[in-house]
């Protein structure tokens, strides 16, 4: 046998396993690409820096994996509203005011779960919770979903039913990566206090907040929050709806936020009654205040 026909007879033996490799090849190829594809359609959204709190309302956001975080509220008293032009003026309209404050910290052990301790001087009341993300929004999945569940206790003299229970569901959805919207289903028992009485307004409470956010320059956001009027509320006490809207900006390991405000609330306890401190709010208030996060590690 010439050398030309061994050459042509070993490219025929040839031809069989180039096309099964080649076959092999493009198959793999697909099935990498089918991978890559379900795998990025579940790549969780990058998220608006809003940090784990709108104003008072928790995010479904959790900080990464080993982060401490350091929180400081502040809401003054007096609403600008009060007084002639020269009280508010003489008041720096109620920079001058007592204000309710809180100091909280949080930990987040891994990237889906966060524990946090808040401490406000309104009832010395201690709230204690954890959050749990369920699921993350993604191209395949149109919105977030969390769990956070918790107690308070009023530490406060005088005081009857000092603890409450609540579960929360916060529920969220990203527009691109400019806004947010947020719904949180929350049920709290011995909730608010009675005006007449040392006890909780509500034995059992039941509202549903939101809250949503534009971010109109990078790390910059408009932040807005309605708790809608309870609708248990006793026809003896007259209440409106209660609101926040306020600017948030995210530099480095900081959150600070500047606040309007008719509800100086900021556990679960007291922003789902439509009241604050045994008073029925009213929408025309007008409370400064702001807040201060900072985080610490990953």
């Amino acid at each position: 046998m010439t050398d030309e026909c061994k050459m042509q007879n070993a490219k025929c033996k040839m031809k069989p396993v180039l096309e099964r490799a080649s076959v092999f090849c493009i198959l793999h190829f697909a099935f990498c690409i089918a991978a890559f594809a379900q795998t990025t359609a579940y790549t969780p959204t990058s998220p608006i820096p809003l940090g784990d709190v709108l104003l008072s309302l928790p995010t479904s956001h959790i900080p990464s994996t080993g982060t401490w975080e350091v929180k400081f509220t502040h809401r003054f008293n007096q609403s600008i509203d009060q007084g002639n032009a020269s009280d508010r003026i003489h008041s720096l309209f109620g920079l001058d005011s007592n204000a309710d404050v809180g100091i909280g910290l949080s930990y987040s052990p891994r990237r889906d779960l966060q524990f946090s301790f808040v401490r406000s001087n309104v009832l010395d009341d201690i709230e204690l919770a954890a959050k749990y993300i369920v699921v993350q929004q993604a191209h395949a999945l149109p919105f977030s979903a969390a769990i956070r569940v918790g107690g308070d206790l009023r530490t406060e003299k005088a005081l009857d039913d000092r603890s409450s229970v609540f579960v929360q569901a916060i529920l969220s959805h990203q527009f691109g990566h400019h806004a947010e919207v947020f719904a949180l289903p929350t049920f709290v028992t011995n909730a608010g206090r009675d005006p007449n009485t040392n006890s909780a307004l509500f034995k059992r409470a039941f509202n549903v907040p939101v809250g949503a956010a534009i971010m109109i320059r990078p790390a910059l956001s408009v932040v807005g929050e309605v708790i809608p009027k309870n609708r248990d509320l006793p026809d003896t006490i007259q209440a409106d709806f209660g609101w926040a809207l306020g600017l948030k900006r995210a530099i480095g390991g900081h959150y600070f936020e500047i606040l309007l405000t008719n509800n100086n609330a900021t556990h679960v306890d007291q922003y789902v009654t439509s009241t604050y401190q045994g008073t029925g709010l009213n929408r025309s208030d007008l409370h400064l205040g702001f807040n201060i996060e900072r985080r610490f590690g990953k």
